[in-house]
């Protein structure tokens, strides 16, 4: 289980605590407008790993939801690296994780569990400087899932890039999944997560999360054969 780390200074990013619920439509939006203008995607993430502290919730949400129309958006290879570094960590290989995880975020800075992990392998090597600014970045971008919905249904469910994420909003709200069933809802996928409170374990209640952009826009890609035309 990957360990956590609240850094004090980092509350400020409440400000960007509006609720901004998100329906599928608005996410294919944010796709058409990646996939209309070239340098929109490459100029949020610039910003974005400079730790700019003043990109809206707008651009955040580009940042997090477009990655999955860019070419090559594969969260199921984003696992299998991410738990390659972790290896490495586990081995007291950091630096080698370090430079794994680096590299894996210039091709695909929206990802959470490598900003995450960056960050905690920061403060693990006793760099506080980037410690905090590793933190920032993760918080920054983890607020756009955490706004997207309240996961209390379909209509509400909070909208994922990656599965991965569940357990991050989650743990953001200080929930601990317990099961989870994988359901159809008017065309689209999602997962019901039943979780308990961090400090209750007897207080659940179930969660929607809206998973369309990892199953159908990464796995389902990644398997499709190439059509030979006929």
């Amino acid at each position: 289980m990957h360990r956590y780390i609240v850094i004090t200074a980092l509350l400020s990013l409440a400000a960007l605590a509006l609720k901004a619920q998100l329906s599928f439509a608005n996410v294919l939006a944010i796709g058409e407008r990646v996939t209309a203008d070239s340098a929109l995607y490459p100029a949020i993430a610039s910003r974005f790993a400079e730790g700019d502290s003043t990109l809206s919730l707008e651009d955040l949400q580009v940042l997090y939801y477009g990655s999955a129309f860019l070419p090559g958006f594969d969260p199921y290879r984003e696992a299998r690296i991410i738990e390659a570094a972790d290896a490495l960590s586990r081995r007291n290989r950091h630096y080698e994780s370090m430079t794994l995880l680096d590299n894996f975020l210039k091709r695909n800075p929206a990802s959470l569990r490598a900003l995450l992990d960056k960050a905690y392998l920061s403060w693990v090597i006793n760099d506080s400087l980037h410690t905090e600014e590793n933190y920032f970045r993760y918080f920054q971008l983890l607020e756009v899932p955490v706004q997207s919905g309240n996961g209390d249904g379909f209509e509400t469910a909070f909208v994922l890039r990656s599965e991965q994420d569940e357990e991050l909003v989650l743990n953001k709200l200080n929930y601990v999944a317990l099961r989870e069933s994988l359901v159809k809802n008017k065309g689209l996928t999602y997962h019901i997560v039943t979780a308990a409170e961090d400090e209750n374990l007897d207080k659940r209640r179930q969660f929607y999360f809206l998973i369309e952009l990892p199953l159908h826009y990464g796995k389902q890609k990644n398997v499709e054969k190439p059509s030979d035309g006929n």
